[in-house]
């Protein structure tokens, strides 16, 4: 599905450059999930950002179903932290905009947006501003909007960072969900280890600035019913944090 080789960024303004990310290599197959964790500033939101398309990578290569990483790729979806509402438009006129733009017709739209918002316990909350809703329920409703563009991979960026530690966990088990339902591929980009071992199989460790992956892990039991009750979920919390203080030790070093 994605396939990263030996990828770099090079950030230049005029007659300065920064490199945020370099020679970062992995694959993603199809249906899977990948966790990306690692201490602020270290290129995590780059690597979605070239995912999306939305910035040019300076070495390397990219590529999504076999096919070099382009811009307005439509079947990809970017759910961002502040989850891009207009203020402007209710809860369902944000979640059908993007089918809006695209061009689809009203009854086919609506009817795609109110199977996503029922599966996400949001539709009663149609008829509601951003500034009515919770973070949670904002957050649920940038992800209906993505849902009913029928995307075959998510990247999501920090989507529940803002929100407090029980909705949180909901929205977490929502993602769950909606990933065993229907097994679209997704990339996770966060600072929390524990989100990560929850909703990764694949967990990506990055580095202190150049971002490099320092270790990739397994995380096969992700999904397992009470996984967070797993003693095996703490011990991998706490495999992902010594392997990230020991990466800053050395970066310090």
């Amino acid at each position: 599905m994605v396939k990263v080789d030996n990828l770099a960024v090079n950030y230049i303004n005029k007659n300065t450059s920064f490199l945020a990310l370099s020679k970062v290599s992995f694959t993603l197959a199809a249906g899977q999930t990948c966790a990306v964790v690692g201490p602020s500033g270290c290129g995590k939101s780059t690597l979605l950002y070239v995912l999306a398309g939305l910035i040019k990578h300076t070495g390397g290569e990219v590529t999504i179903n076999g096919e070099p990483v382009r811009p307005k790729r439509r079947k990809t979806a970017l759910i961002l932290q502040d989850h891009g509402l207009l203020p402007w438009k209710t809860a369902l006129q944000n979640s059908y905009l993007g089918l809006e733009i695209r061009g689809v017709k009203r009854q086919e739209r609506l009817a795609a947006v109110e199977e996503a918002m029922k599966e996400l316990g949001i539709w009663e909350l149609r008829d509601h501003y951003p500034a009515q809703l919770s973070g949670g329920q904002r957050q649920r409703v940038a992800i209906a909007r993505s849902i009913t563009l029928k995307p075959d991979l998510f990247l999501l960026d920090e989507p529940f960072s803002a929100i407090d530690t029980l909705t949180r966990e909901g929205l977490q088990e929502t993602l769950l969900d909606f990933w065993k339902k229907k097994q679209a591929s997704i990339i996770l980009v966060t600072h929390n280890i524990e989100e990560a071992v929850f909703l990764g199989q694949n967990i990506l460790i990055f580095s202190h600035s150049p971002g490099r992956i320092l270790q990739a892990i397994e995380n096969c039991e992700m999904g397992e019913r009470n996984y967070r009750a797993n003693p095996l979920f703490y011990r991998r919390c706490s495999l992902v944090r010594e392997i990230i203080e020991r990466g800053a030790r050395v970066g310090a070093g």
